[in-house]
């Protein structure tokens, strides 16, 4: 057992955020946890709530009545064209559950507002699109303030399924921004589960400085084995883009992002991969499990962070899977903190500079059990970076990496207050054998952490106060 002691001195850090084209951005990163709501959340409910987050089983009994359109299954034009059918901000498409639908629904230029985006959900049940062999369940294209959700019937969590395609479950293309995804569950695809990208091509429309996907949630869905990743959103080669006929181009900034509460298992690659996200980036709260089961180099990560993508990834739950628990190739303004990480083959958190052009990567509260080689290895010796209150416990490559198998590190990273243990038994945590790693009152970890009140952490990974006692227990969880 191993511990870095505590120091008297606290840094206090300016987070840099990065610029972009379109506009000049220079705020401080910001921590800030959201409250469950509890009430209807069902849209098409009389009695909805809009501002619920979580359902309580209060809502009214829903049908097809307050649906404005439906995604006809005779329709002979392909898709579903908003300009053509008239779309109008606030409207409603409806996905009927009584139907089958045998080919890809397109939605191509439906746009809202901010105040009243277009909703496309299910009624009359659980709305399926299985398409074996064909290319996509539903994508979009040109559209803006939108929302598709699967939470139109309350009787049911995940009201929009999609399956067996071979390339995308949902496709989010084409300049498409401003949505929000939820309740849908994605399965038995060939490739990924949810995209949401525009790869920059010769088109002037589709590059960095004329176009940026903004105001994205990705949340309560449930994706499960898909051949590649769970969910791969934005470019992943932020830096140098791809050459073209025309030239080199750029791919689009992300701004503001949140990607939280999803179910993500049986993934064939990464099971979340985010890159381009060069400000309000946040990947919160979501179970990864069994990730990178096709064993490909490069592709096997629970979450991967991609080049250009900033923010805060934290309260994550992530177990089992051939490559690294997390791999963070970004901006150097990221914050990785009360993060649970199982059974990586590989390092429990891997972090490495490629466009980097932020202050430091900072890796707080995180613990990491069982990794198959260092829990935490960071490659970033041009920037500041600070590895605090982290527990990690029994990496395989000890005998080969004596103490750095815990956490291997440069001069220029500031570490402080980490706890190293060979014997999980050690810590004395709640109930291992069910994937419980609380803390109990006999924990060595407890109050052994250092005051990381100051960058806006004040809760542990299942959102309760932290402190707790007189300090900061040390790891994800927080004794109460």
């Amino acid at each position: 057992m191993h511990i870095i002691f505590k120091r008297s001195i606290l840094l206090l850090n300016v987070l840099f955020l990065g610029c972009f084209k379109e506009e000049e951005v220079t705020n401080s990163q910001q921590i800030s946890y959201e409250s469950e709501i509890y009430g209807c959340t069902s849209p098409l409910s009389d009695n909805y709530n809009s501002e619920a987050t979580v359902n309580d089983g209060s809502c009214a009994p829903t049908d097809c009545s307050k649906c404005d359109f439906f995604v006809s299954i005779t329709n002979k034009k392909f898709g579903f064209d908003g300009e053509e059918f008239g779309v109008k901000p606030g409207d409603i498409i409806c996905l009927d559950g009584s139907l089958t639908y045998k080919r890809p629904v397109l939605f191509k230029n439906i746009i809202g507002t901010p105040e009243n985006p277009v909703l496309i959900t299910n009624c009359n049940g659980t709305a399926v699109i299985d398409l074996p062999n064909l290319t996509y369940n539903i994508g979009t294209k040109n559209c803006k303030y939108f929302r598709i959700s699967g939470s139109g019937d309350p009787t049911v969590k995940y009201g929009i399924k999609l399956s067996g395609v071979r390339s995308k479950g949902l496709d989010l293309n084409y300049l498409s921004s401003n949505f929000e995804v939820d309740h849908l569950e994605i399965f038995d695809i060939g490739f990924t589960g949810i995209m949401a990208k525009t790869d920059p091509n010769c088109d002037d429309e589709t590059i960095r400085g004329n176009f940026t996907m903004r105001d994205v949630s990705i949340h309560d869905n449930y994706i499960h084995d898909v051949g590649g990743e769970g969910l791969y959103i934005g470019n992943s080669f932020y830096a140098n883009g791809a050459k073209k006929e025309c030239g080199q181009r750029l791919p689009h900034d992300i701004v503001n992002i949140k990607i939280y509460k999803n179910d993500v298992r049986n993934t064939g690659w990464d099971g979340i991969q985010l890159g381009s996200a060069v400000q309000g980036a946040k990947i919160y709260s979501n179970t990864i499990e069994n990730f990178g089961v096709e064993n490909r180099a490069n592709q096997r990560s629970g979450i991967q962070i991609g080049e250009g993508t900033g923010g805060l990834c934290f309260n994550n739950i992530i177990k089992n899977g051939s490559g690294n628990g997390m791999t963070v190739l970004g901006y150097g303004d990221n914050i990785i903190f009360n993060n649970l990480i199982v059974n990586p083959k590989l390092i429990g958190v891997f972090v490495d500079e490629r466009y980097s052009p932020g202050e430091g990567f900072k890796l707080f509260n995180n613990t990491i059990v069982n990794s198959g080689l260092e829990g935490i290895k960071v490659y970033a010796w041009n920037l500041k970076n600070e590895v605090k209150n982290n527990l990690v416990i029994n990496p395989a490559n000890i005998d080969a990496e004596g103490s750095n198998a815990y956490i291997d590190y440069g001069s220029n990273t500031e570490t402080e207050a980490n706890f190293f243990a060979m014997k999980i038994e050690e810590l004395n945590l709640f109930n291992i054998n069910k994937d419980d790693y609380s803390l109990t009152r006999d924990s060595p970890v407890i109050d052994e952490g250092v005051d990381l009140s100051s960058y806006g952490i004040d809760m542990d990974i299942l959102g309760r106060k932290r402190p707790s006692g007189a300090d900061f227990d040390i790891g994800a969880y927080e004794f109460q």
